[in-house]
């Protein structure tokens, strides 16, 4: 079977089967087993695949017939450019994050040139931190910056850990175990702290998508007190860890962001916050400044 042929027949398999971006998952997953790039996906067309080949890819689309996620089937996302290990025990980072990283870096650079900084240095902590892909890429585009990352899930910093060694940025950050309702965090010493916590709502689980619900961990995913209790711990921590002038930044559910503004408001060490939306024209991303 030509390779034209194949990614047309396990686009096709995939579609039957629900899948999103069906044709994607089929270049990708040719270009896993193959070792190809986009470009020559299209320049080899008439290839012909081998035995071997048709059994490797036949498994692999199966799998993502069946609901496995396209990341955890390669092992990677793409998170502002780079490449992340993904494992089943942190989220897949999505798209929308990356707002929550674009709005950090233009606080730290608010921060580097007025003046808004502790005396200790520049730090940042990522809280909640999964695969590290907030916290690393933060401590790769401000090379003056050194970061903490946590996350209550001893795997989950693991994969951190690995990210950070495989994108050298094993120097810049430290990656710990530690529980964002008692976090191990030293008063005053972060000029800027950000999190994407759980926080979707129980009462919200039927509209998520059956493939996360099966295949990321709803620790990552599910928070008490309608999805705000988590958002509110990291508000409290912030307060404690944050040095006077210090920046927070939430991401948060598409419905939450009123309520998140009302949650740092609640806490009178917060100046002004500001939600910001994501590509799709959501609210995704509250930013607040501690008072000095």
């Amino acid at each position: 079977m030509k390779l034209r042929q194949y990614l047309a027949e396990s686009a096709q398999k995939m579609t039957k089967a629900g899948v999103d971006s069906p044709r994607l998952c089929a270049h990708v997953l040719v270009r896993q087993v193959l070792g190809l790039d986009r470009i020559a996906c299209v320049t080899q067309a008439d290839r012909e695949l081998t035995s071997r080949e048709l059994t490797a890819l036949d498994v692999l689309v199966a799998r993502r017939a069946a609901g496995e996620p396209l990341a955890h089937i390669t092992g990677s996302r793409e998170f502002y450019g780079r490449d992340f290990l993904v494992t089943p025990h942190t989220l897949i980072p999505r798209p929308e994050t990356e707002l929550l990283v674009e709005k950090a870096l233009e606080a730290a650079t608010k921060l580097e040139s007025g003046g808004r900084l502790t005396e200790r240095g520049l730090y940042f902590a990522d809280v909640g931190t999964g695969s590290g892909c907030i916290g690393i890429t933060l401590a790769l585009e401000l090379p003056r910056w050194r970061g903490l990352l946590m996350d209550i899930s001893g795997e989950a910093v693991k994969t951190a850990r690995q990210n950070a060694q495989a994108l050298g940025a094993q120097e810049r950050v430290v990656c710990i175990e530690g529980d964002l309702y008692r976090p191990p965090l030293a008063s005053g010493a972060y000029a800027l702290l950000a999190s994407n916590p759980p926080y979707i709502a129980e009462n919200e689980r039927p509209m998520v998508m059956p493939e996360v619900l099966a295949h990321e961990p709803h620790g990552a995913l599910f928070s008490p007190a309608a999805g705000l209790a988590h958002l509110g711990a990291v508000i409290g921590a912030a307060a404690r860890a944050l040095a006077p002038g210090g920046c927070l930044l939430l991401e948060h559910g598409a419905a939450q962001g009123a309520e998140t503004r009302r949650l740092l408001r609640a806490d009178s060490l917060f100046e002004a916050p500001v939600t910001h939306r994501d590509m799709a024209g959501l609210e995704r991303c509250t930013v607040a400044f501690r008072a000095r």
